[in-house]
């Protein structure tokens, strides 16, 4: 079964703690914000008169005690029962569940970062259940739930049967239908339900936008409609438009001259204008550490950009010649990376490196007769490039 929206799986989660803590809930999945924000619900719904025991299991070892000292399951059926002594013994916070503890009547062990945790302990967890005594829970939170013994899978499928189990994957960025906009996918829509929730409503296209900019990390969009909301001052009222954000955004990542012609010859659009707000926001660290000077960043992305433009072309050159695409990289003396290159050679044709060429070319001689910042002819170039718009040619300079 399809693994369901993580805001549906927040929304179900904050019913079933509304009803009150089940004897065992799970919470699982690849998304840590997700998770996180669902650990964050489960502590504030426990009862403040329970005594909580939270173990971090980070460290917790996959071999050594535990239920791991078991035969493989190929062996015996009998590999699955777990000696209920043997078990609490390598895992003694289980004996917290049996009634309540010194100070309370009610107890709760919440586990972090259990995937080894689980793995070890599934077994044992399973057999003591039954005996998690009224009002008891235990909860484990783990990005991965091992489900190849058997006891471990017929608990997980307990949970899921029982509604205990909640799995948080990421966002899907774009639609299933690839046909259809990225405005339809669920990351964008997020964007749009939590800049609401946040004070400072978005259009589709300006939270596409602010995906560009920043990133899909869900905390520094988070982190991002906090800042928009503060620069705003809050109580906005009607939605904000893309021109609205222009200059209020932050990049909340790092990029450089290499990795932005990796995302221009790569054709990731998105990329290559995330890395030139990156740049400009954020600077370029050189070789020592120290940040490089504003005024050297266009230089240096136009120089790196035109190197690997005009071997590309002279790959493409090879290729059409009659050499051999894998034997391409060699010919140039391309050591590393070579499938890379191969790639790039391959997927674009010698007119369009040719107006890439013309494009750099135009955005060299910008920033020397019109005073542009460097930014701008930099988006400027990404649009010649991935769009077609036109390209100015010596006679539209002012001399």
């Amino acid at each position: 079964m399809a693994v369901p929206n993580p805001e549906v799986e927040l929304t179900r989660l904050g019913k079933v703690l509304g009803k009150g803590l089940p004897p065992l809930l799970v919470v699982t999945g690849v998304n840590d914000s997700f998770r996180a924000e669902a650990m964050d619900l489960v502590l504030a719904a426990l009862p403040k008169d329970g005594e909580l025991r939270i173990v971090d299991a980070v460290d917790e070892r996959a071999g050594g005690g535990g239920d791991d000292d078991e035969a493989d399951e190929d062996a015996d059926e009998a590999a699955d029962v777990v000696d209920a002594a043997a078990g609490l013994a390598a895992c003694p916070e289980l004996l917290d569940l049996r009634g309540g503890g010194l100070f309370a009547k009610r107890a709760f062990v919440v586990v972090r970062r259990g995937a080894n945790w689980w793995r070890k302990h599934a077994a044992t967890v399973a057999s003591q259940l039954p005996h998690i005594g009224k009002g008891c829970g235990l909860v484990i939170e783990a990005p991965k739930l091992d489900k190849r013994k058997k006891a471990a899978a017929t608990l997980v499928k307990q949970l899921a049967d029982g509604g205990a189990l909640f799995e948080f994957r990421d966002l899907y960025e774009t639609p299933f239908d690839r046909t259809r906009s990225p405005l339809e996918g669920e990351l964008c829509k997020w964007v749009v339900l939590r800049a609401a929730k946040a004070g400072v409503p978005l259009q589709p296209e300006a939270a596409w936008l602010l995906v560009a900019q920043v990133g899909k990390n869900l905390p520094e969009l988070l982190a991002e409609l906090q800042r928009l909301r503060d620069r705003f001052g809050g109580g906005v009222k009607a939605p904000l438009g893309p021109g609205q954000l222009q200059g209020k955004l932050t990049t909340s990542f790092a990029s450089s001259p290499f990795e932005f012609a990796d995302a221009v010859l790569g054709g990731d659009r998105r990329a290559a204008f995330r890395s030139v707000r990156a740049m400009f926001d954020r600077g370029v660290r050189q070789k020592d550490g120290r940040a490089m000077d504003q005024g050297g960043l266009l230089p240096f992305a136009t120089s790196w950009m035109y190197q690997q433009l005009a071997l590309v072309l002279e790959g493409r050159q090879l290729l059409e010649g009659g050499v051999s695409l894998s034997s391409v990289p060699e010919r140039l003396g391309v050591r590393f990376h070579g499938e890379r290159l191969a790639a790039q050679v391959q997927r674009w044709s010698r007119p369009r490196l040719a107006r890439g060429l013309l494009a750099l070319h135009a955005c060299q001689r910008s920033s020397r007769t019109t005073g542009e910042d460097a930014d701008v002819l930099l988006e400027r170039f990404l649009c010649q490039w991935f769009d077609g718009t036109p390209i100015p040619t010596a006679e539209d300079f002012e001399l």
